[in-house]
């Protein structure tokens, strides 16, 4: 799957223009691609090189520290996405950055103390960070998806006839829709990751009911570096959109309009009939387009 990330999002960035933003998300993606790579090959040469040198060498436990480090890394790369947008958003406002860095920060450093660290503790010290640093993602996500919402609903408010008519328009009204669905569909899978594993956690592995449980936690455990790693492209998707959100989110630019009468023939019945051809700049290509209105 992470073979068809970093591709993907390459084709969607190429045909933009290299701004600086593009530029911090090509760099993200390349991150991810990179830490999803070591994943893959850490995980194929864990059954091909084991009992030899390479595999005594690196041996269970220096596995497992490897194979921590992309997934958390995934996950952290996915929660500084979402930050971002709330930073393209809201570029003045203080407070909910701040909140939102607090959060992404809090996160990071849970993740980060995880890694490598016994389960088997007097305080389980990994099992407690990990369950805050799920804790903090799910809460940044979930502030954000709420914040995009309000921001939607209020410029839907305010700019009522901008939802409708042109093409930008409609680029707009998606990318808000894009936004706020990528985020819902990203905390129901986070909500279905807490649910299983604390189901999992107090299961007794002599029921087979049990033992069903376990299997589709570690499934739905290994998998979310690929839902990680698929949300920053449709977020790249929403940054190739012609028109940004935030430039759209300013005042709204007049439209202006000349008209010409280009032909008064008669009909048959001895009345004038006015051909007026109308010249409208298009919003999204600065061309202009002739409508004929009789």
């Amino acid at each position: 799957m992470h073979l068809l990330v970093f591709p993907a999002a390459i084709y969607v960035l190429s045909r933009k223009q290299f701004t600086k933003n593009i530029q911090g998300m090509l760099a993200a993606v390349f991150f991810m691609f990179c830490m999803s790579t070591i994943l893959t090959v850490t995980l194929f040469t864990a059954t091909i090189l084991d009992g030899t040198v390479v595999g005594i060498y690196f041996g269970q436990n220096v596995r497992a520290k490897i194979l921590m480090w992309p997934r958390n890394m995934n996950l952290i790369v996915a929660d500084a996405i979402v930050v971002w947008r709330m930073i393209v958003l809201y570029p003045n406002k203080v407070v909910r950055g701040g909140i939102f860095f607090l959060l992404f920060c809090f996160s990071t450093l849970a993740l980060f103390n995880s890694i490598g660290l016994p389960a088997d503790g007097p305080f389980e010290r990994a099992l407690i960070l990990s369950s805050l640093a799920s804790f903090l993602s799910f809460g940044t996500n979930l502030v954000a998806t709420a914040a995009i919402s309000w921001k939607a609903w209020t410029y839907q408010r305010k700019n009522p006839q901008s939802w409708k008519g042109t093409q930008s328009s409609h680029a707009v009204n998606n990318a808000f829709l894009l936004l706020i669905e990528t985020g819902v569909l990203y905390l129901s899978w986070q909500l279905m990751v807490a649910i299983v594993s604390y189901s999992s956690s107090y299961c007794n592995n002599d029921l087979g009911s049990c033992k069903s449980v376990q299997f589709a936690s570690n499934a739905i455990v290994e998998s979310t570096t690929i839902v990680a790693a698929l949300y920053p492209t449709s977020t790249l998707v929403i940054v190739g959109l012609k028109k940004s959100i935030a430039d759209k989110c300013g005042p709204l630019p007049s439209t202006n309009a000349s008209s010409y009468l280009i032909a008064s023939p008669t009909s048959s019945d001895g009345k004038s009939l006015g051909v007026i051809r109308l010249d409208i700049p298009s919003p999204d290509s600065g061309k202009t387009r002739s409508h004929y209105v009789f």
